[in-house]
């Protein structure tokens, strides 16, 4: 299970809405080039105060200056819109919502972390907000390519074996060791493979896991946010006894 992972390189994020039924398109004009199906999560990660919708391998940051849609939905089924690069959209569609309470509180988050509207309908203009720093350093270096960097490697590379050549030449086969008689075959030992064999698993590995995804499941269905009307300040305040974390990686975030 997801939330057993944790490393320096991960961070929490706690699950604040649950959806079991989810389908994610990429499309563009009538053509779809992405789909996956699954549980859709939405978690917030408070060290970033961030939210992230996870649906399988697909991740998407809310951000405050994006634009996302509601084009509605029948019953308790809902479809959203989100911006995808080179002309695309992410098309999610929620269905088989059992609360209508966990989608109002999923449009709450979306009207206070992205650029929310019903499209077709014109709302008040208000003034987009800069999303908050993240206080992460990233470091983009493109890779040199130019004709004058590629001679570089190669010249580097001639002498470096030019190097292990005259390395070989100074110290000849000095430290080398070989077998001076022939290796016969009934001198050589079978090994009890079966004595000499460690588990490589910890105790109570296994038990320990077991545990831990009940806790996961548990919390994830009396997640009160599932099934109770909540102010965007009170959604903020779910605790890890409230809702289930999970560990993604710190640049998927």
């Amino acid at each position: 299970m997801e939330p057993i992972f944790k490393a320096h390189d991960r961070i929490k994020g706690l699950e604040i809405l649950f959806f079991e039924d989810a389908q994610i398109e990429k499309v563009k004009g009538g053509s779809t080039s992405f789909s996956s199906f699954g549980n859709l999560s939405l978690l917030y990660f408070k060290d970033y105060a961030r939210f992230m919708l996870q649906l399988n391998d697909w991740k998407y940051p809310l951000m405050r200056r994006l634009p996302v849609f509601s084009l509605g939905g029948e019953g308790n089924s809902r479809i959203y819109e989100f911006p995808a690069l080179n002309g695309f959209t992410y098309r999610l569609k929620i269905n088989n919502v059992h609360n209508n309470a966990a989608l109002s509180n999923l449009e709450s988050i979306l009207a206070t972390n992205s650029n929310f509207s019903t499209k077709g309908i014109t709302g008040i203009p208000r003034k987009l907000e800069a999303s908050p720093d993240d206080k992460l350093t990233r470091h983009y270096k493109q890779k040199e390519t130019g004709p004058t960097e590629v001679i570089k490697g190669v010249l580097k590379q001639g002498i470096e074996k030019v190097k292990i050549a005259s390395g070989t030449l100074k110290h000849g086969t000095k430290n080398l060791t070989s077998r001076k008689h022939k290796l016969e075959l009934k001198d050589i030992k079978n090994k009890n493979f079966r004595k000499t064999a460690k588990p490589t698993f910890k105790k109570d590995f296994f038990t320990n896991g077991e545990k831990q995804s009940k806790e996961f499941l548990e919390k994830r269905m009396s997640n009160k946010n599932l099934t109770e009307y909540r102010e965007f300040k009170d959604l903020l305040k779910t605790s890890d006894s409230m809702a289930p974390s999970l560990y993604l990686w710190k640049v998927e975030v």
